[in-house]
């Protein structure tokens, strides 16, 4: 192998590389590096399994469960309603391992759930620039993100939640842009709200979960939103809820 022209194996290599789809002297390069790291070749074997696993998950979480019926209208009730919704309209999906990676057939949300858990770990950890505009200009952060995602939104209140907004960010995504709100606590722990153009999956609420991180991830009418945080998923559900009551676009032509 040609040292000069070999380039550095990136996660995307990993994934493409389990899910067979590298040329073939890509492949070669990737099968020796993974001789000469035992803990990149272990994840990746844990990975084959997950791939493996996941049609079998999502045949037993994508039927609607019998009995179960949404709010009146398609629509979520808001928070006061939130014990019986949570009861009757909450459909979990199960992710797991180091990666979540595009399948043709899984449902069309994941490459959409993977940008947003990719931006939390990315922007989360960030010190001297977490956002791109702070809260301090939050009027100019809603109509700088509605311009440019092409439709105009409401930046979530969350403090009735003890979170605090900290101010927003845009990001590549496909061929639309994202927009990336991130809020935290009295004692720092952050959370975003990541949202894009078009309806990648369902009004209803579906819960995704890597390392310490966890995802709840609906659609309305004009966007894809997730919500992720490292707290109990009861409580980000909660948030969830709160979130959604106040991006629902019926509730915001009132």
């Amino acid at each position: 192998m040609n040292s000069q022209t070999e380039s550095p194996i990136r996660e995307e290599d990993l994934v493409r590389y389990v899910d067979d789809e590298l040329p073939a002297d890509r492949r070669r390069e990737v099968e020796t590096y993974l001789r000469d790291n035992p803990e990149a070749a272990a994840r990746v074997e844990a990975d084959r399994r997950i791939s493996a696993n996941l049609k079998t998950a999502y045949s037993r979480v994508t039927a609607e469960p019998p009995g179960l019926t949404a709010p009146s209208g398609g629509r979520w009730l808001p928070r006061a309603g939130m014990a019986a919704s949570i009861a009757a309209a909450l459909l979990v999906g199960v992710f797991a391992g180091w990666s979540l990676k595009p399948d043709a057939s899984l449902p069309a949300y994941q490459p959409f759930l993977t940008d947003a858990l990719t931006a939390h770990r990315t922007f989360t950890v960030e010190v001297a620039h977490p956002v791109e505009v702070a809260a301090s200009d939050q009027r100019h952060l809603a109509t700088w993100l509605g311009n440019r995602l092409n439709h105009p939104f409401r930046i979530p209140d969350l403090r009735v939640a003890g979170l605090t907004l900290m101010g927003g960010r845009l990001l590549p995504s496909g061929a639309d842009p994202a927009a990336q709100l991130m809020y935290d606590d009295a004692d720092g722990n952050r959370v975003t709200v990541y949202l894009r153009r078009g309806v990648d999956g369902e009004p209803k609420f579906q819960f995704a979960e890597s390392g310490t991180e966890q995802a709840f991830f609906w659609s309305d009418t004009g966007f894809t939103y997730a919500v992720t945080g490292d707290m109990p998923r009861s409580q980000l559900l909660n948030l969830a809820h709160l979130i959604q009551t106040q991006l629902d676009p019926a509730q915001q032509s009132n």
